[in-house]
């Protein structure tokens, strides 16, 4: 787990980040590119249905705590 959020703080600029689901998996978005830049290996059905429903609607990321709690609530 601390690996991957390791990964999202070298990968991240925080200027438009989006947490949501690409083809059932948790992923990450930059800016207006709609290719996710990760795509990480958890399935969001795993998770609970809340959880499941606001990734599916996307959570914008404003901060840099925001973006490691996220990580360590879903990954």
């Amino acid at each position: 787990m601390k690996k991957i959020q390791k990964q999202i703080a070298t990968f991240a600029i925080l200027a438009g980040l989006l947490l949501g689901v690409k083809n059932g998996y948790i992923a990450l978005w930059k800016g207006e590119d709609p290719q996710p830049f990760r795509v990480f290996p958890v399935r969001v059905d795993s998770l609970p249905v809340a959880d499941q429903l606001q990734l599916q609607k996307g959570i914008h990321i404003d901060s840099m705590e925001e973006l490691l709690r996220l990580a360590e609530d879903y990954l």
